[in-house]
Parts: structure tokens; sequence; C-alpha cells
């Protein structure tokens, strides 16, 4: 099942959906008498428009990947969807949040994040326990043995990208984490707003 992040967008007056270009009819001349001046072409886009709807497609397609994989750990563990994305939180939160974190970040109710919770830990992948950094505070940390299941899951998946990323300088790696950082901090800011 393929997931439609960005809906698509209309640059200049090409009709992208149909690949040709818009017309856009000339209003009637106020004076009879002017003579009517040709209507140019209207503007064709651009090599720059291009390479931003093939980037834009490009995310959208890895978007899709992204969650198909997902879906499939989740089907082979018998989670359900947001129970992997729990897992990943935790894991790109340094193993462990605090359950209004967690609830925050997946964006559920405290219920729902409860009933999360109690199934992660049902299943072994989750435990709570005190935070290390503040005995007062409980945390929800993520089991060694679920690192395990989705490093050997997703282990795979990184040796993939790190063959995709050998070819490209560590200039061009820099270009590419730039943009991948400000992606994701622009997504960021779209879910809050």
């Amino acid at each position: 099942m393929g997931v439609w992040i960005l809906p698509p967008l209309e640059l200049h007056s090409w009709n992208h959906s149909r690949g040709v270009p818009v017309h856009t009819p000339t209003p009637p001349q106020v004076c009879p008498q002017a003579r009517e001046e040709p209507t140019l072409p209207p503007s064709q886009p651009t090599d720059a428009d291009r390479s931003s709807r093939d980037i834009v497609e490009l995310l959208q397609q890895l978007g899709s990947h992204m969650h198909g994989i997902g879906t499939r750990f989740a089907a082979r563990e018998s989670l359900h969807a947001t129970d992997v994305q729990a897992l990943s939180a935790l894991a790109m939160a340094g193993g462990h949040l605090g359950a209004g974190e967690l609830a925050r970040s997946l964006e559920l109710s405290s219920g729902a994040t409860t009933r999360l919770i109690d199934r992660l830990e049902r299943v072994g992948h989750v435990e709570r326990s005190t935070d290390p950094q503040d005995r007062r505070r409980r945390v929800v940390a993520i089991t060694s043995s679920a690192q395990s299941t989705a490093g050997e899951f997703f282990g795979s998946l990184a040796d993939t990208i790190e063959r995709v990323l050998a070819p490209y300088s560590h200039g061009e790696r820099e270009v590419l984490r730039r943009f991948l950082a400000d992606i994701v901090s622009a997504m960021e800011e779209h879910r809050r707003a």
C-alpha cells in the first residue's frame, strides 16, 4: 500500500498530470480600437522546476518504501504499525522516553499510549523503568531483545544504504545530510502547524 506524503506540486502554468501547458484565455481588450497584441505561450517548466518535482516524487517513493518495510516488520513480529512507530521513536530518542513524550511523538492520547505501552510490555519489547538521569521520573525503555530483533530485520537495510552511499564523496554526503536534515525539520514544523 503506497502512502501519498505530499500533494502534487503545481509549477507555473504547466499541468503535470496531463503533461501539457495549461491555456489561460486572454482577457478581452478594453478599447475596441486597440490593436490586439500577440499572446505568448504559457511558460514551460524549467529544469529547476522538473528537478524539484523529481525530488518531491522521489521523497514520496522513499516514504512509501519505508512504510512498506515497517509494515512487513510489524507483520513479521505480530505488531501494530503504531507499535513499530513507538519502538522507532524510542530508539531515535536514545532508548527511552517518558510516556507523555512518547504520546506527543506519536500524536496519541494518553489512554491510547498506555494501551500501546502495555501491549509492547506484554511481548517484551519495552519496560517501564526509572529515568537514568532523574530517579524520580519513570520512562518507557526499549529492551535489548527488541533492539536485537529490530537490528536483525533492519540491519540489511542499513547495509544497503551504506552501499548506495559508498560512491559519494564526503562533500556530496554532507550535501545529502544537510538536505535530509532540512527536510526532517520542515516535516516537524509542518506537523506542528
